[in-house]
């Protein structure tokens, strides 16, 4: 705090607005798709969107620390989601819908309802990846050759993934069954590579995105390095 105030080139006001700007930014940071915190943490946070600036100045951490807690809760829970949800075939009969406009996404009321968008999210994401396996077995089912490159990395990586079975097996096209399966599984391990590596940040890693909330609202350019810790 000392630093970033007194030794800054331009130093910003550190009151009401700086204190709303940082609220701001460090929630995006901490939940950008609003799949960890219910409506009621953020009843709970917003009391302090005009404090930041007075816990700086006084050298406190209460809201880190709140934040930090009911994150640490919440992807807790969310790990039971991921996991029951893919347990079980999707049904792709179902007429219904996902926004996913985050910004405009309200918080979940409840944890069923986060739950639910939970399923959503992961269902549309395998649905793209079924689709994509049907119309490729279905191309080589009638000879027909995609020599276009992939526009992108994600792209890229689902052509990948869909060609990543053993050549016998190529010879016989799956049923819908087993692709849906197939697809279910690549998002069972991409979510548990996922928490993998959330699971490796500790509360310095996410002490360092609180910090930088602050830092970045001096301007986009001042960032806050942790200590390098070494054993």
């Amino acid at each position: 705090a000392f630093v970033i105030e007194k030794g800054h080139y331009s130093p910003s006001a550190i009151d009401d607005t700086f204190s709303k700007g940082v609220y701001k930014d460090y929630l995006e940071a901490l939940d950008p798709s609003k799949r960890f915190f219910l409506q009621s943490d953020m009843d709970e946070f917003t009391k302090y969107e005009t404090s930041i600036d007075d816990e700086i100045k006084g050298q406190k951490l209460t809201f880190f620390d709140l934040t930090y807690n009911r994150l640490m809760k919440r992807m807790a829970e969310s790990k039971d989601f991921y996991k029951e949800i893919l347990d079980k075939p999707f049904d792709y009969n179902v007429d219904e819908s996902f926004n996913t406009d985050y910004e405009k996404l309200p918080f979940a009321k409840n944890t069923a309802e986060l739950k639910d968008k939970w399923r959503k999210q992961i269902k549309l994401s395998t649905l793209s990846s079924l689709s994509d396996k049907l119309k490729m077995q279905e191309d080589k089912k009638n000879g027909v050759k995609d020599d276009k490159p992939a526009k992108s990395v994600e792209e890229l990586n689902k052509t990948k993934e869909a060609l990543k079975t053993d050549s016998k097996e190529d010879t016989t096209p799956k049923t819908f069954e087993q692709l849906e399966k197939e697809t279910r599984e690549s998002s069972l391990k991409s979510l548990n590579d996922y928490f993998d590596f959330i699971n490796d940040l500790d509360q310095n890693d996410w002490f360092s995105v609180y910090v930088n909330a602050i830092a970045t609202r001096f301007d986009p350019h001042t960032n806050y390095f942790p200590p390098d810790e070494k054993e």
